[in-house]
């Protein structure tokens, strides 16, 4: 009895844990916040603070700020055009890499490919380390926000992303997942099965990238 009585306990703290290692995710509430002028969280301040590198930032607090993005008006028209830093990168031509990575983050600061090869630039450039580190910060941030928005196992659970191009910067660079064999839709989600990776386990992963969609489609009915 003791033992079962444990055990029960053992799962009911587990499933405390596993519910604290999610944030939900609700675009409703993201909107009222972010447009409460009246609130810390009116998004021109929330911004402020995270393009002054601000430390005391929580994860909710970057979470509205990273979501809250897909409510301002150049959401759709800044989504980042990353082909020519990728060229950069690819061609480990550092200095181009910070000048196109900076033009991204000053429309886009939410980026997580321009914050993360701005980061690597800096670093390979031999930058002071407080240069770099915070734009690494932020990418590993945002990234954070959208690893706890979900847990990918269905399109009900998937992880929630603004742009497209940031599901494969979390198969890849956060997952770790070395190989995807296919993908296709699921309802409104990207499904993806996929080897197994350093950092999640299952043989598919879901992506709810449908608030571009969405917003486009708010954009042409107020029109």
């Amino acid at each position: 009895m003791k033992r079962h009585l444990l055990l029960l306990l053992v799962l009911f703290f587990f499933e405390i844990s596993f519910a604290q290692d999610e944030i939900r995710i609700n675009f409703e509430e993201i909107k009222s916040k972010v447009e409460n002028v009246n609130s810390e969280s009116y998004y021109p301040k929330l911004l402020k603070r995270f393009n002054e590198f601000d430390n005391t930032l929580t994860v909710e607090e970057n979470a509205l700020i990273y979501y809250g993005f897909s409510f301002q008006e150049d959401y759709l028209k800044n989504q980042p055009r990353e082909e020519q830093l990728l060229t950069f990168a690819k061609n480990n031509d550092y200095e181009n890499v910070v000048k196109e990575a900076q033009k991204i983050l000053e429309k886009n600061p939410v980026s997580l490919r321009g914050n993360d090869e701005l980061a690597y630039a800096l670093f390979k450039l031999g930058k002071p380390e407080s240069e770099w580190k915070k734009y690494q910060k932020r990418f590993r941030d945002i990234r954070k926000v959208i690893s706890l928005s979900g847990n990918g196992s269905s399109c009900e659970n998937a992880f929630k992303v603004i742009y497209v191009s940031d599901e494969y910067i979390m198969i890849y660079d956060y997952f770790e997942i070395p190989k995807v064999s296919r993908q296709g839709l699921s309802g409104h989600c990207d499904r993806f099965t996929n080897e197994v990776g350093e950092y999640y386990k299952a043989t598919e992963i879901y992506f709810d990238a449908s608030r571009s969609m969405i917003r486009h489609e708010e954009i042409i009915n107020k029109k």
